[in-house]
This record gives structure tokens, sequence and C-alpha cells, in this order.
């Protein structure tokens, strides 16, 4: 899902002079969800030594970063500082946020405490907001604290998801989910509660996707149809790595250059609650195929896909 809505999210760059109302929801909480969920798979390598975690997370992460950048540049024209930066940011991010928790974790004081202190840090000094590193850091230390106290968790998860719910629909009816701007010192001292919002916004938003995950899975029971969805669905989801990268040439780099939609077709409603989702999705599988057709290129699986093993 986290991936789907991040494909989704990309394609309504075709529509450039139409305004989107769905689009903005999406954006303010994609990325949360995806840190979040880093961030509940993190605690293994965050156990790793530092020098041990930074080969693994370069490897991983940096590599695909390295080379998506070099042909962007060359085969896009797009301008060197630029692709440089913004190119696959998440990734980018993502290393940050292993980097900063694993330094967090090895200062002998609770790890609670130490990941507000650090979140504290990246809030406040100077260029802590580039590629919104503090902002998703802090949805990468929820991610962590739900795996760490899961137990405790379950016994309140249907009280979580229905005020999450509740609040993220008055959110979007109070045209609160917005995607985050940039945060800085600046920012959350003079609009503290649009920061707060913010923050808010994206771990409902979160809860409420991975809820309803949830609730598809249980009523699927064990209809033989269901699990092979659900299964084919899971897959899917274990190349989120290489689907992310391989949008990024194929929805972002070229279709949303190319193609605009704008009201071309039928009207702007069905264009952006339908027309886009659909073509959104569509795009995710052809991604997904297209990774499970060149990963077992071994040298394009270690410059591109991290060298995943699926």
């Amino acid at each position: 899902m986290a991936i789907l809505l991040v494909c989704i999210s990309h394609c309504y760059f075709m529509m450039s002079v139409l305004e989107s109302d769905l689009s903005p929801i999406i954006r303010s909480l994609n990325m949360p969800l995806f840190m979040l969920v880093c961030g509940y798979f993190s605690s293994r390598s965050l156990e790793m030594p530092m020098k041990e975690l930074c080969v693994k997370k370069g490897k991983q992460l940096l590599i695909p970063v390295i080379s998506c950048t070099a042909v962007t540049v060359c085969l896009y024209r797009g301008g060197i500082h630029r692709e440089i930066i913004g190119c696959v940011w998440f990734l980018k991010t993502l290393f940050a946020c292993y980097l900063v928790a694993r330094v967090a974790k090895s200062i002998k004081l609770p790890v609670e405490i130490m990941f507000l202190l650090s979140w504290i840090v990246l809030l406040f000094i100077p260029y802590g907001g580039t590629l919104m590193i503090n902002f998703l850091y802090f949805y990468f230390c929820i991610g962590y604290f739900i795996h760490k106290y899961q137990g405790r968790i379950q016994a309140y998860r249907a009280a979580l998801f229905f005020g999450s719910a509740v609040f993220f629909i008055v959110s979007v009816c109070c045209h609160w989910a917005v995607p985050c701007a940039k945060v800085d010192a600046g920012f959350i001292l003079h609009s503290p509660m649009a920061f707060v919002l913010q923050l808010l916004v994206g771990l409902s938003g979160s809860i409420v996707v991975i809820g309803l995950c949830e609730i598809v899975y249980k009523m699927s029971g064990k209809g033989q149809v269901a699990v092979k969805v659900l299964s084919k669905l899971s897959t899917v989801g274990r190349y989120t790595l290489g689907i992310y990268v391989i949008q990024t040439f194929i929805i972002e780099r070229t279709l949303t250059v190319f193609v605009k939609l704008n009201e071309v077709v039928i009207s702007s409603t069905f264009t952006d609650f339908v027309l886009i989702p659909l073509i959104g999705s569509a795009l995710c599988f052809v991604c997904y195929y297209v990774v499970r057709l060149t990963q077992p290129i071994k040298i394009i699986n270690i410059l591109f896909y991290g060298g995943q093993k699926c």
C-alpha cells in the first residue's frame, strides 16, 4: 500500500493545470507511512555496530542513489545539483534516519529519551529539514517503538484505529491534510499548531492505512481467491525499493513530463478520483514486473535495487 500510494501521488503531476482534491491527502500520509514501516523493521539493524550498519545500508540505499542520479543526469539532462539532492531522495533520508537512530541508541540512556532528544536536535539544527529528515525521523522512531511495545499496543489497537480514523476524517474535512511544509526552527516557532497538525495527520493517516489492511486481511478469511490476491500483493511489497527506483524513471522522469491529462477525460472529478488512481496502480505493477525481470541480472540488482534477495 505504501509504494502504491507513492506511485499514485506521483501520477498527479500529469494534472499540471487541474487542482486535485485527493493528491494532498495522499501526500500528507504516504511518506510518513513509508517511514513508519521502515522504523518498525529497523530494530535488528539498529543493534549492529555502526560500521556494519553503514556498510549494509550503504550498499542497500546509497549505491542505488548514486546509480539513479548518474542515469537521470545523463539520460534526462537534469541539473546535477538538483538531481544530487532530489533524485530518489527518500533513500537518502532513510539512510540518515538509520545513522541518527543508531548514534542515539549508542548513548547509555533509555532509548525513549535519546530518540526524543535526537529528534529535537534535528528540528532545530541548521539544515535539519533537508529532504524532510527531521520531519520523517519522527515516524521512523514511532515505527521502532510500535515494534518494541507491540505486545502492549495490541490490546488497544481497535481504539487506536478508530481514534485515528476519526481524527484523519476531521483533518480532511477541515483541510488540515496537506503535504508537509519544510520544517525548520522558524516554521516550528511561528506556526507550532500547523506543525503539530501535520505530525498528527501523517501519524493518524498511517495508522488508518495499516488498520484497513488488517481489516481486509481478517475479512478475507480462508477464501482461496482472497488469500491468493493478498499473497500476490504481499509479494509486490517485497520489491518496494526496486519499484521506487523504477517509478523514478517511468513515472517521475518520463510520463509526468510528456503526458498531461488535465480535464481531457470526462470531468475533473473523474480524473482526480478514478483515472489517476487507476493509472498509478497500473504503473506500480508495471514497475514491479520490470524489477522482477531485471533483478536476476546481478549488476542491475546491485546498482539499482540494493542487491535485494527475494
